[in-house]
């Protein structure tokens, strides 16, 4: 494609990035599968986060435009989306590398009501549909993927009517910068949505493109309990303690209850397009 403003390659800078993670999970399968199974382990039952109930509301007429029957899912986690999809669609497919995930969106799916899942355990890198379906879906399941683009080639070729993509993001707060600047080499959620509209953009697909702003509460029980809390972004003895509490202690308000609170702006992305040879 002739791009009509000449832009950096967005892919390899995605790439650049998940390339240069420190994260095991980036490219270890069976470290990605622990992690899930750990997490899983833990979650008792059908709980989407509150962000996932605006995204939703804000896709659903989306969805009934392009009157969407089917969906196929990429990446479920704990089922933010997959159950309002079972009950839009007739079908709803989830695909997965993690059994604990799968095994999960199927219970929740029977307490539910929802029993027009079926999941498929394999990679999205390796997955063939072998059909297609009118919605292919992924949301805050792209960390992994290091060829975006291949990613969303592959979301394109099995959508029927519509492909929407999406993640939380975020600029870090004021305390954490303090806290890299004071040392701390802070890890911090580098991936954007501005990357899947450059990644899409010079594949020739102008995508749809909305952002909804968030806040959430940071909250810590005592000052000992907050400085551990944050300093675990940072490198180990990388940031003298004393230093990272003056730092937390002037961004955190101490509440009448004890508890340290502090307020933490973040954005959701969502990206939709329609599939390149059906558009």
């Amino acid at each position: 494609m002739r791009e009509r403003v000449k832009l950096p390659d967005f892919n390899r800078l995605w790439a650049n990035r998940v390339e240069r993670s420190t994260s095991p999970r980036m490219a270890d399968d069976e470290t990605e599968r622990e992690f899930w199974r750990t997490f899983m382990g833990r979650k008792s039952g059908y709980a989407p986060d509150t962000s996932s109930r605006r995204v939703l509301e804000r896709l659903l007429p989306v969805f009934r435009e392009h009157a969407v029957e089917t969906a196929l899912e990429l990446g479920p986690g704990w089922g933010n989306y997959t159950l309002d999809l079972a009950r839009l669609c007739r079908e709803v497919a989830c695909v997965d590398i993690s059994r604990d995930v799968l095994d999960f969106i199927l219970r929740i799916g029977e307490e539910q009501g929802c029993r027009n899942i079926r999941t498929f355990h394999e990679k999205w890198e390796d997955f063939v549909p072998g059909r297609t379906y009118d919605l292919v879906f992924g949301y805050n399941c792209f960390y992994r993927q290091a060829d975006l683009a291949g990613c969303f080639a592959r979301m394109d070729a099995a959508a029927g009517k519509l492909c929407v993509a999406g993640m939380n993001t975020g600029l870090a707060p004021a305390w954490v910068r303090e806290l890299d600047a004071a040392g701390g080499r802070v890890s911090w959620e580098w991936k954007d949505y501005i990357y899947f509209v450059g990644v899409l953009y010079q594949m020739g697909i102008d995508a749809n493109v909305v952002i909804l702003p968030f806040e959430k509460e940071l909250c810590y029980p005592d000052a000992d309990a907050l400085v551990r809390g944050e300093c675990a972004r940072c490198a180990p003895d990388c940031v003298d303690p004393e230093t990272a509490r003056e730092i937390l202690c002037r961004h955190f308000t101490r509440g009448p209850d004890g508890c340290w609170r502090a307020a933490a702006a973040y954005r959701s992305g969502v990206v939709w397009w329609t599939p390149a040879a059906r558009g």
